[in-house]
């Protein structure tokens, strides 16, 4: 330690302001910043942001940052030829996006989160035009508010990437994540919602011709609140889709 200078605390911790503690009152169905239980954040989509990536998108909501790269089709390093191409996804989670630091290795959860990316768009890319070839998806989280709602804004955002890349697909893939709290369906929950609970519902959704690609629906809900957390997600990602096709319109 150089005691020629002033040096500052080893550790330092964010001031706790009068604003800083904001609890959600459910009851009433308002939410943090006056939002009710069924409106979405509001959504910026950025396309071609990475240089060397084929097609690139960065996707901020509120205090959800992602950014994706897509890469390819380029050809396949896999030794079995297939007629179809290859779509592979690495999700990962940066070392200062989440309150508690991660690993630069990829933990259990990216690795899940990896898997279910790739499945959300097996049935909307067309990997039969590819034969031979890869298609490689990178996503990575800047900041995190909800892990559940970034992995469905990780999925809208490499949705944008792909359009950028010029991958055939039938369909941009939209994404949205909900959870119960006190009975109440609430969309797009923020992480100190989903602390309060321990059921996350998430769907994966092509709006235009109305199919669902991915659900995924961790702890306990009842099966009339699936229900209705199908509903209430399909709606919004029909919302998002609008958002989408405003910024690959305008994008160019």
């Amino acid at each position: 330690m150089d005691k020629r200078r002033i040096n500052g605390p080893e550790i330092s911790v964010k001031p706790i302001g009068k604003n800083s503690i904001q609890k959600n009152n459910i009851d009433d169905e308002i939410r943090k910043n006056n939002r009710s239980i069924d409106n979405i954040r509001p959504i910026f989509i950025k396309p071609s942001v990475i240089k060397k990536a084929n097609g690139s998108a960065y996707y901020e909501a509120e205090n959800i940052k992602v950014i994706c790269g897509v890469y390819g089709p380029r050809s396949s390093k896999r030794s079995i030829i297939s007629d179809e191409g290859t779509l592979s996804c690495e999700f990962k989670f940066a070392p200062f996006s989440c309150s508690k630091r991660c690993g630069y290795i990829r933990n259990a959860q990216e690795r899940e989160y990896s898997m279910i990316i790739q499945q959300a768009f097996l049935p909307a890319v067309r990997l039969n035009l590819y034969p031979k070839s890869s298609i490689d998806i990178y996503i990575t989280v800047i900041e995190n508010d909800g892990t559940t709602a970034c992995l469905a804004a990780a999925i809208t955002c490499a949705s944008i990437a792909l359009t950028d890349a010029g991958i055939q697909m039938y369909d941009l893939v939209a994404a949205a994540s909900a959870t119960c709290i006190k009975g109440n369906i609430c969309l797009d929950p923020d992480d100190s919602e989903e602390n309060d609970t321990n059921s996350k519902f998430m769907l994966s959704y092509m709006p235009s011709l109305k199919q669902i690609t991915h659900v995924l629906c961790t702890g306990k809900m009842e099966a009339e609140q699936s229900i209705e957390a199908i509903g209430i997600c399909i709606d919004a990602c029909n919302s998002i889709k609008t958002v989408m096709d405003h910024c690959l319109i305008h994008s160019h």
